[in-house]
């Protein structure tokens, strides 16, 4: 099957992968090297060290302030990643792309099937997690108590990894599709024909 990708595909495809990408990479700093809590021990042990104590609210704040510049961009990001939501649903409301549950549906064979469904179920994930990342961004705007919109954080939260190996398995799909069809696609999606 010969596949061409219009510009303006191209661009959508690559702002909302790097996007996500950049997404994930706050995340895993986060959870890593900008630990508030594993940040906090090591200030509060540095400081020690010159005679200095602070208690552990003191230096989980600082540890946090040391991560807050991390945190802006990934509301940036994810800013960026709505608006290429929006602009997907927009074409596909258009009919300038398809829905990726019309392409579940109308695919045949089980390979095609099944990178449908991981097409649908990366969306999917993306979109939810979109969705519960702005409810509990402006859970106080909308007048819920941070405790009330906790859910919209877990959930958001739990999408993670699932999102991350839906995200693996796309990208190896990507390289074994290269590898055995002799389609070009990588290049084709990078810069066309």
């Amino acid at each position: 099957m010969k596949r061409n990708f219009a510009p303006l595909f191209r661009l959508w495809h690559w702002t909302m992968a790097l996007a996500v990408l950049g997404l994930i990479g706050t995340v895993l700093l986060r959870k890593t090297f900008l630990s508030k809590s594993a940040n906090a021990e090591i200030i509060r042990q540095k400081l020690a060290g010159f005679s200095i104590t602070v208690d552990p609210d003191q230096a989980v704040a600082v540890a946090k302030a040391i991560r807050a510049p991390m945190w802006e961009w990934h509301y940036i990001l994810a800013v960026v990643l709505g608006v290429a939501i929006l602009l997907r649903i927009v074409a596909m409301l258009r009919g300038d792309a398809q829905m990726p549950i019309v392409k579940l549906v109308q695919s045949e064979g089980l390979m095609e099937k099944f990178k449908s469904l991981i097409h649908l179920l990366i969306c999917l994930a993306i979109l939810l997690m979109a969705l519960t990342g702005t409810f509990y961004y402006f859970h106080d705007a909308l007048g819920i108590a941070k405790d009330s919109a906790r859910w919209a954080k877990e959930l958001h939260e739990s999408l993670f990894v699932p999102l991350l190996i839906l995200i693996l398995l796309h990208i190896g799909g990507v390289i074994r599709h290269e590898l055995t069809t002799k389609e070009c696609i990588v290049s084709k999606m990078i810069h066309g024909e």
